[in-house]
């Protein structure tokens, strides 16, 4: 889903700290209650396979963040990719829609739902105009994206524009043309899963993640998350649920297990069923459950932009956690390859060199080390850039004014002003080194750093880390102007521009 995120993200800093360092400012994960750790070999994974794991994400660049391979309750794998670090929440984007559908379920167990086949309508009386098809339109329908409406991925920006305007958040979606009936054909729209959160609130008097927390995360020991809502108080249920990337695994867990949860049923086995099954079939034979996407019928995924993803696998007993800034999963040779020709049934022999060499490198990758190296340039161009005011041309990031300021004896800092005139100044890391900020309302963390590309290109690497984007501002000097590139793959930013020195300075 694109969004420009920058107008957030500068609301954001307003609020944020600096943080200063792992150790100080990022809680480690200390529960491991729900899983034991286990070696590689002896739960069918081969070390040495799942080793080339971290070459492929080093010479690729591929901004994978945290990577966890569990089977049989055992943790095999758990790696954290600098500058990412283990505890840290991270925003699951559309993983969020299988968590509005588990509440859906449990809504439904509980009696606050009928069941999915109810009418959407009844749940908003006071809504007197609609698209043609909403009479007929179920929860169902909603939950297995066939709503009918006229929202999916070619037009989904423009949709939320109006949504993000929009008074009435029910009233706006309810009028979106319908271009089929409803569950006759599928369309990914985003807005079906915010009116399942609206349903949630209406039916249960409770917010979805005040729900949550009392049906589904406090009996599963999920204590930190953090879900973004609107001014009505109702969550976004299509995405912006931060948890970390242990809590993903235990989600993982309760649906491996059919909805149970340490001897206590917390969804109900026949609606984890239907939600991971098969209710929409692909031409590649692959389809879509309640929220969830399917491979096959032991295999099913959570998936969000950027990379998140939980995965399940009853056949192996297995579940995969990611989370990430932007990369293909299903790459040819790329993570889902090659954790899958790590796999077997059965237990393989030991292998005390590979799995030593695994955990060395799994230490080494949550380390400043583990990053492609930046190359010392005594002779870069710094005089030409910094210290000197750069007005841009019109970017996605609506960047107005910019200045990279250092000396001798400061940190470098990169300040800033976006078209609204609002300034605010980012401490840069330098080189490998990120500087970390981290937003006090919502625990969400980002980093940044500066380095030199080569003796006319500097680079301004801003990685929300937290919330998925990564940006890249590209300074490259030419003879007598400065080109900027602004680059951020998930919301496919590829701006290029002119910026010119401040006359006045």
């Amino acid at each position: 889903m694109k969004r420009k995120l920058l107008l957030h993200l500068i609301l954001v800093f307003v609020c944020a700290e600096l943080v200063f360092s792992h150790s100080k400012n990022i809680k480690k994960s200390d529960e491991f209650s729900a899983f034991q750790i286990g070696e590689p070999e002896e739960e069918g994974f081969s070390s040495s396979k799942l080793s080339a794991i971290f070459p492929y994400v080093r010479n690729q660049q591929v901004n994978v963040q945290s990577l966890m391979i569990i089977r049989d309750d055992k943790i095999v794998f758990d790696a954290y990719f600098y500058p990412y670090a283990n505890g840290l929440q991270h925003d699951i984007a559309s993983c969020t829609k299988s968590i509005t559908s588990l509440l859906i379920g449990i809504a439904i167990d509980k009696g606050f739902i009928r069941n999915e086949n109810e009418l959407v309508k009844n749940y908003f009386p006071e809504i007197n105009s609609y698209s043609k098809n909403f009479q007929t339109l179920t929860i169902k329908n909603l939950l297995t994206m066939t709503s009918g409406l006229n929202c999916g991925s070619d037009n989904e920006e423009t949709v939320f524009s109006g949504l993000f305007k929009a008074s009435d958040w029910p009233a706006y979606i309810f009028n979106i043309p319908s271009t089929n009936p409803p569950g006759k054909q599928f369309s990914y729209c985003s807005c079906n899963f915010y009116l399942l959160a609206e349903i949630l609130y209406r039916s249960t008097k409770l917010s979805p993640e005040k729900f949550a927390n009392k049906y589904l995360f406090k009996p599963m020991g999920i204590n930190n998350f953090y879900w973004t809502k609107n001014n009505k108080g109702v969550n976004y249920g299509w995405g912006d649920l931060a948890l970390n990337p242990y809590d993903m695994a235990k989600t993982g867990r309760l649906l491996l297990n059919n909805g149970k949860w340490n001897g206590a049923q917390l969804i109900s086995e026949s609606y984890i069923k239907k939600a991971t099954g098969m209710q929409v079939t692909f031409n590649d034979h692959k389809g879509y459950g309640y929220g969830f996407w399917v491979d096959n019928d032991h295999s099913f995924n959570a998936v969000g932009r950027g990379g998140q993803r939980i995965h399940v696998d009853r056949l192996y007993n297995a579940i995969v956690v990611a989370t990430g800034g932007g990369y293909d999963w299903d790459e040819k040779g790329g993570l889902s390859d090659i954790i899958g020709g790590s796999i077997h049934l059965d237990a393989l022999s030991k292998n005390q060199p590979a799995s030593d060499s695994l955990k060395a490198a799994i230490a080494n990758a949550a380390k400043m080390s583990g990053i492609l190296p930046v190359v010392s340039l005594a002779n870069a161009r710094q005089d030409v850039l910094f210290n000197r005011t750069l007005i841009f041309e019109k970017n996605s990031l609506n960047i107005s004014t910019a200045r990279i300021i250092t000396s001798g004896y400061a940190d470098t800092i990169f300040r800033i002003t976006n078209l609204s005139g609002k300034v605010v100044n980012y401490p840069l890391g330098k080189g490998t080194k990120y500087n970390y900020f981290k937003d006090t309302s919502s625990n969400h963390v980002y980093a940044i750093r500066g380095y030199w590309k080569s003796q006319d290109d500097f680079v301004v690497d801003f990685n929300t880390l937290t919330k998925i984007n990564a940006y890249k501002i590209d300074f490259t000097l030419k003879d007598k102007a400065i080109q900027v590139t602004i680059k951020e793959g998930t919301q496919g930013i590829n701006d290029t521009l002119q910026v010119h020195f401040d006359s006045n300075q």
